[in-house]
């Protein structure tokens, strides 16, 4: 009887172990995207509040508003930065275009505004 609990014991402690261990590959698989997609959302974020009070943003304006955003997940080190980047900035301003979030004032111009509902 005692083996068997132990025996029982020792299967619960593994289980939970690898449990775990499954855990933090997955976190550590999928840890880019989050990160990424953490940064947009609070870029986004960012815009539409300065789009509160103001009623266009240029593309520079946003590059300058957007730059050194971090975005970092709990119990990690690792911490994704915007660094003025121009390809970011562009990425953000299709997403934000994709979720209706903003729309091009002009042709051909780039200049946003907070899209109307």
């Amino acid at each position: 009887m005692r083996f068997l609990i132990a025996g029982l014991g020792i299967l619960m402690f593994a289980a939970a172990t690898a449990v775990l261990v499954v855990w933090g590959m997955r976190k550590a698989y999928f840890q880019k995207e989050n990160l990424s997609r953490m940064l947009f959302s609070k870029a986004a974020d960012k815009v539409m509040h300065y789009l509160k009070t103001n009623d266009t943003i240029t593309e520079n304006q946003m590059r300058k508003l957007v730059d050194g955003i971090s975005a970092s997940e709990a119990f990690s080190r690792n911490r994704a930065v915007v660094q003025g980047d121009k390809e970011f900035v562009a990425h953000l301003i299709e997403v934000m275009q994709q979720d209706g979030m903003i729309e091009p004032v002009g042709q051909g111009r780039r200049v946003y505004r907070k899209k109307a509902k």
